[in-house]
């Protein structure tokens, strides 16, 4: 995931920059400077002719200040490099597996952006009192983590609210996340997926229209029906959905307990205090996705197309008998470089690359996130960071730049307007975490969703000028676009906890 220099000052908790284990220079940077002195070295040392050490000395000096796609070389080649390894393995492309016979239980068969990805179902008896009741659990077998996952909804005032009273409730939703900000805290990350996408209701209407045709004229009605009208193109179905992430290497669990119980336990018992917090911050808990309610949503994600299906499927033959969730997974997963096609849908997603440098209201995103006319996802990771960890950092980070000016004075270089800018803010910072602030490293993804490849690219347009007239810069993930894509769906997988600095 991707860190920022900037934090979003209208929020009490933000992330800047966390360095990477070279200092402030990302891992893929410090290794193509390694290379270019290996190569230098050998050169001189005469193990290596000179041409061909030069010509390694000038490539990495592409990698070093060279870009592509508007980012630097060393960032996005390792996964351009990575993409078209893929496709000349004929990879990039994956159908699932119709087996015509079947002898015995058939496994449910996945994209390999998808592999490790198992779902459970534990009952909990806090959301019905009474009465126990399945919530569906993920496991990602390959990040070693488990997900719990809630649908949350305010009350629809927040727009009208005056700005002292926005700053109020975004310090309440703050301070729920910041109850995972604990030393020894089990819980990894907490991502919220605001997801929309158009309705169309002119089949409501019409509905209306005919029930009501034998009916006397009367204006109210006809008012009511015409609104629809006007209004129909414009509607859209709006859900978030917030999931609960839960490490299994940062459990303790009891003696005889399997690791899986004591990850299943833990994470509804996350699941559960951070539904109390929200509620207490203004926000409702509608409930806890079961397992089926996860299948439903991750390919109503996939595939917005598949809603009406899935409305026949619930009043199909396989409901009467239990199973009423659709199957698990797509039927066709196409990577591309610059979109992703999951059966009828393509998806194109985005990542965050910077955020506004002045203040902001609490309002900030409306215009991005209620843009309206497309279906898209707005994902933001929070990863919160104990106390011992922040102060660690600062310490390291204030060091390090006032050694950075010293050294500047010391050699007759110019201390820049921006070194005295930074040592600033790294003091507000410190004066936070005093207060009691504690940090949330963040990250932003937008993954816009479409039914033609030409859709996909007007739409993109303009979602990058809605991004960019808040003061977001939105990059596209070229080469990780089946990443993106699994990034916005519930299931607790993320990109890369460094995006950006591998």
């Amino acid at each position: 995931m991707a860190t920022n220099d900037e934090s979003v000052r209208g929020y009490r908790f933000g992330e800047r920059r966390r360095s990477g284990m070279f200092g402030t220079i990302p891992p893929s940077l410090a290794g193509v400077g390694a290379v270019a002195l290996g190569a230098a070295w050998c050169a001189i040392a005469g193990y290596v002719p000179m041409p061909i050490a030069g010509a390694v000395m000038l490539v990495c000096g592409w990698l070093w200040f060279g870009k592509l796609h508007d980012r630097p070389a060393h960032e996005i080649l390792p996964a351009l490099a990575t993409w078209w390894w893929r496709r000349l393995r004929s990879r990039n492309r994956w159908y699932r597996p119709v087996a015509l016979i079947v002898d015995g239980e058939q496994p449910t068969a996945l994209p390999p952006v998808l592999s490790g990805i198992d779902l459970f179902e534990f009952d909990v008896d806090w959301l019905s009192p009474g009465e126990n009741v399945p919530i569906g659990v993920v496991r990602d077998r390959q990040a070693g983590s488990l997900t719990a996952v809630l649908k949350v909804c305010g009350d629809g005032q927040f727009a009208l609210v005056d700005s002292a009273t926005q700053s109020m409730r975004i310090d309440e939703w703050g301070s729920a996340i910041g109850g995972f900000a604990r030393e020894n805290s089990p819980v990894a990350r907490v991502t919220f997926h605001d997801w929309t996408s158009p309705v169309p209701i002119r089949d409501t209407v019409a509905q209306l229209e005919s029930r009501w045709s034998d009916e006397a004229e009367h204006p109210a009605r006809e008012g009511y029906l015409q609104l629809l009208r006007d209004t129909s193109a414009t509607v859209v179905d709006h859900e978030v959905l917030v999931e609960v992430t839960v490490e299994l290497s940062r459990l303790s669990k009891p003696k005889g307990e399997s690791v899986l119980a004591a990850g299943l336990r833990t994470v509804a018992e996350q699941s559960r205090l951070f539904a109390h917090r929200l509620n207490g911050a203004g926000l409702r808990v509608e409930s806890v996705l079961s397992g089926s309610d996860l299948v439903t949503a991750m390919r109503v994600r996939s595939d917005p197309s598949v809603v009406e299906q899935l409305a026949t499927l619930k009043r199909s033959l396989a409901a009467a008998t239990g199973v009423s969730a659709p199957t698990f997974g797509p039927m066709h997963v196409d990577d591309q470089l610059g979109h992703v096609a999951v059966d009828g849908a393509v998806h194109r997603s985005w990542w965050f690359a910077s955020w506004p440098r002045r203040e902001v209201p609490g309002s900030w995103l409306d215009s991005l996130m209620f843009e309206s006319g497309c279906t898209r996802s707005l994902t933001t990771v929070f990863e919160p960071v104990p106390p011992s960890k922040s102060d660690s950092d600062v310490d390291r980070e204030r060091t390090q730049r006032e050694a950075n000016m010293e050294t500047r004075r010391r050699k007759g270089f110019i201390v820049r307007r921006a070194d005295h800018k930074a040592i600033g803010e790294v003091e507000s910072r410190e004066n936070e975490l005093s207060a009691g602030f504690v940090e949330v490293r963040y990250t932003g993804l937008l993954t816009l969703t479409a039914t033609t490849v030409d859709q996909l690219e007007t739409q993109g347009a303009d979602l990058e000028q809605a991004a960019a007239n808040v003061g977001v810069e939105l990059q596209p993930l070229w080469g990780r676009q089946g990443d993106g894509w699994v990034s916005s769906l519930p299931l607790g997988r993320n990109l890369a906890r460094r995006f950006g600095e591998h």
